[in-house]
């Protein structure tokens, strides 16, 4: 688990020191650096570390299956005085990896200073981490059911999410907190469909193969008071929310201890309520896993404050870091939260445009 990242030379940073917690969330205005911190993960992830690390340096690739952010040289702070990227992750437990990138103006390549070890490599390529990208896969007719290279892998998007549910359909969710508790069943599907009914009320799901097409096929139905419930509907008759949020919950659920998952906006297409059910999950899942969330949802903060309240997720498993820029460079803050879900400090910018437009609203009109 990540304790902590520094970055040095990198994209909007100069020099900036990151906290991470059971629970991260990575907020702040746009452009103000919260993306490039899950790139930062996300180029280390990619690395190729199938090559033999004794006879050839590490060499940091922009583009790739988890991220492609152009060339070398974009990855370099704008004003940086060196030509060298620094990313250390330190690691719960002392572990501690401290990368070297140098650029070549003539390859305009990032490769490592120097050569590393296989004990060094292989400890990072160990880490289980996942990623959602906030551009996940909306409704379809059909999804595709057959992933090859990464069987296990919901896809970055989300595309192999139906697949992997069928898949593991009866597969027990691990972490004993995160499963719902109106449901007893403790399968996979049973507790996504459980979950789901928080974010849309009676909301049933079925999903399967379509024969042997190469592709599987999902249906949405509703339960009405009094009757039977209403026929499935296909994902692009309902709304966009059950399908942008199936992908995190089935993420969420499936997270095993020990693993790293990567969330992009989860709240998007979500109702407030969705929100904070969501981050409700969330909060339930850093009792086994770490979730570093990026967002703009004050819904999804302030559930993650209700849950701490609640004594679902204990605060010192929770950090809120609040990036925003300073001039070239991006800065950022760090308010404390306490046992009852107070924050120590309200940075200006930080969730705070819903008593900013209030307080427009209840001032006094121009005569």
């Amino acid at each position: 688990m990540f304790k902590s990242l520094h970055l040095e030379n990198f994209k909007g940073f100069d020099k900036i020191d990151i906290p991470f917690r059971a629970v991260t969330l990575l907020t702040g205005l746009n452009s103000a650096g919260k993306s490039s911190v899950l790139q930062a993960l996300l180029l280390l992830k990619q690395i190729d570390w199938e090559r033999e690390p004794n006879t050839d340096h590490v060499e940091l690739f922009p583009n790739g299956s988890y991220v492609s952010l152009g060339s070398g040289r974009e990855l370099l702070h704008e004003f940086a005085k060196t030509d060298q990227v620094s990313i250390c992750c330190k690691m719960v437990g002392r572990t501690k990896h401290d990368w070297k990138f140098s650029y070549d103006n003539k390859s305009h390549r990032l490769v490592t200073a120097r050569k590393y070890g296989r004990n060094d490599l292989s400890s990072l390529n160990m880490l289980k981490l996942s990623y959602l990208n906030a551009e996940r896969w909306g409704p379809r007719v059909t999804y595709p059911y057959e992933n090859s290279e990464h069987p296990d892998s919901l896809g970055i998007y989300g595309q192999f999410a139906m697949r992997y549910l069928i898949d593991h359909a009866e597969m027990p969710v691990e972490n004993v907190k995160a499963r719902h508790r109106d449901v007893k069943a403790p399968g996979l599907l049973h507790q996504v469909q459980a979950w789901l009914g928080e974010i849309s009320p009676g909301v049933k799901l079925d999903v399967k193969p379509a024969g042997d097409t190469g592709f599987a096929v999902a249906g949405f139905g509703f339960d009405r008071k009094g009757d039977v419930a209403s026929r499935l509907y296909r994902p692009t008759h309902v709304g966009f929310g059950l399908s942008y949020s199936l992908p995190l919950i089935i993420s969420l659920l499936s997270a095993k201890k020990g693993s790293i998952v990567l969330l992009e906006n989860p709240e998007a297409h979500l109702h407030p309520r969705g929100q904070t059910q969501l981050a409700r999950l969330i909060a339930l899942t850093g009792n086994v896993a770490q979730v570093i969330v990026e967002t703009h949802s004050d819904h999804l903060m302030n559930g993650l404050r209700v849950a701490v309240k609640r004594e679902e997720l204990s605060s010192n498993k929770v950090v809120f870091n609040y990036f925003s820029r300073d001039g070239v460079n991006s800065t950022i803050q760090t308010p404390a939260i306490d046992r009852n879900g107070r924050l120590s400090s309200w940075p200006p910018g930080f969730f705070d445009e819903h008593e900013s437009i209030l307080a427009e609203l209840v001032r006094k009109p121009k005569s």
